[in-house]
């Protein structure tokens, strides 16, 4: 391998030197910043005039050569990479796998290098030699490369503080150092010593790209983009929740990022709830994973409402959030069954108030079939107001109504009351309901008389009349007996 590379340096310092002597010879220097741990180009394009007058011939012979000067190996020329007539290619070992030119290019006279990932070492100059037909090409580029280091590294938790350094290959140190977050420089509260950014307490705002622009003496400006990762809690969030009574609740404590993802696995969490004021309960808290801690809180009451926090903590730093249950019940002014013409007020009350809130009322299970008249007449809807006023009631306004409690980003949560009227149930009942009752009391009398004709025809059978009087006319009658025994006979009759 040495002495392949030590034939292929001699015979391109043979070849740069008759290139750089010979008629065909043209020269393209440029300038390129890359960041350590990216992709990078080193352009090497033929002009469009040549491209015109030469497109028919690269493929004659057609060899490329790229080969880096100075560098870690001191050497004057470092081969990088060989493309062969036929199409083979040759890597350095420190290279292979790294640095390559792509064959679909050549025809649009592109023979750019391609390095991916690039390291800090392989700054320096590279130039490259292509050879096609009788004509030669010839490209410089110089590379330097740039970095952002993060101390301590890997992703901060809220409220740790971390030192961005910016680095560059550029062998003289910068002028004029700029940090910018979202194209906007940085707020007062960062401090800039020489090449480092340094946050005391970071916080989520934080996370995302941060750009190093560095300027140096020679009119050269590097810059490089790094992507600060800060945990915490996940946006959107909503710091109130509503919930109506006798429903469940969910609370959503969500990371913005899973901490396992970065080999976190020291992670803690439970729930605190705050009732007037004073820490009463410590909650089991349900999750599925690193990221999503969620209390489910199966029937919720009147005595559930308040303060809720959640605490999180990682790597010994606890991070908390607030989450406030507003609990959402509807009071009629008449308690129980209210009779027609009544004045019933049904008022939405909320355990907690942001003062942003505003209340809607609908009828979504009316009792009446003409569901118009439930949204007429004596109805008034209060916009802006949580009572709703019903002067006088009527049949059509019994069923179910919602309260709807709105917000700036829309509806927030609801809850239901049914409305039963006293007098208006049965005529009020569906007509399918009707005709079921209507068949069931038919079908309850027929049964009825069946049983009582069957329990008579029984007694009957059972236990037959008699009458002694005609079987004594009947003995009377009977012929063959003397006047002494009818004459008794006789006298027993008008006894009877």
């Amino acid at each position: 391998m040495i002495a392949l590379l030590l034939f292929w340096t001699t015979a391109l310092s043979l070849q740069l030197t008759n290139a750089k002597n010979g008629a065909h010879q043209t020269v393209e220097e440029q300038r390129v910043w890359a960041k350590e741990g990216g992709r990078t180009a080193l352009p090497c394009h033929l002009s469009p005039q040549k491209l015109e007058s030469s497109s028919r011939l690269l493929y004659k012979g057609l060899t490329i050569r790229w080969v880096r000067h100075g560098g870690s190996s001191h050497k004057e020329h470092q081969l990088v990479l060989v493309v062969e007539p036929s199409g083979l290619k040759k890597q350095v070992l420190t290279m292979m796998h790294r640095a390559t030119v792509w064959d679909n290019g050549f025809l649009s006279g592109n023979f750019s290098l391609q390095i991916e990932p690039l390291l800090l070492d392989d700054a320096g100059t590279y130039e490259a030699i292509v050879k096609y037909s009788s004509e030669v090409w010839y490209c410089k580029v110089k590379l330097g490369v740039v970095s952002v280091t993060a101390n301590p590294p890997g992703p901060r938790v809220e409220s740790e503080p971390v030192t961005l350094t910016c680095n560059s290959t550029h062998p003289k140190n910068p002028t004029q150092i700029c940090w910018f977050r979202d194209l906007v420089p940085t707020s007062g509260r960062f401090c800039s010593p020489d090449q480092s950014l340094f946050i005391s307490k970071t916080s989520k705002r934080d996370s995302g790209p941060w750009v190093c622009e560095l300027v140096f003496a020679d009119g050269e400006i590097a810059s490089v983009t790094h992507n600060l990762e800060v945990l915490g809690f996940a946006e959107p969030s909503l710091p109130v929740v509503y919930t109506a009574a006798g429903s469940d609740a969910h609370l959503f404590c969500i990371l913005n990022f899973n901490p396992t993802d970065y080999g976190i696995s020291e992670v803690a969490s439970h729930w605190r709830y705050m009732a007037r004021g004073v820490q009463e309960t410590r909650y089991t808290l349900h999750h599925g994973n690193k990221r999503h801690f969620i209390l489910h809180l199966p029937v919720v009451g009147p005595d559930d409402a308040g303060q809720y926090i959640c605490e999180i903590a990682i790597r010994g730093i606890t991070i908390t959030k607030n989450i406030t249950l507003a609990v959402i019940t509807v009071s009629p002014s008449i308690e129980g069954l209210v009779t027609e013409g009544s004045h019933l007020l049904l008022t939405c009350n909320l355990s907690f108030s942001t003062g942003n809130e505003h209340f809607q009322w609908k009828q979504i299970d009316a009792v009446s079939t003409n569901r118009s008249e439930a949204s007429s007449g004596s109805v008034k809807v209060l916009n802006g107001n949580r009572t709703l006023e019903l002067s006088r009631v009527s049949s059509n306004e019994a069923g179910t109504w919602e309260c709807s409690v709105h917000g700036p980003d829309g509806k927030m949560g609801s809850a239901q009351y049914h409305l039963a009227i006293a007098g208006a149930q049965i005529a009020s009942l569906p007509p399918i309901m009707t005709e079921r009752i209507a068949f069931g009391l038919i079908l309850f009398l027929l049964v009825l008389v069946v049983i009582i004709l069957a329990l008579t025809f029984l007694r009957r059978k059972m236990h037959p009349r008699n009458f002694p009087a005609l079987d004594k006319i009947v003995t009377a009658a009977s012929p063959g007996k003397g006047s002494k025994d009818g004459d008794q006979e006789q006298k027993v009759l008008q006894i009877e």
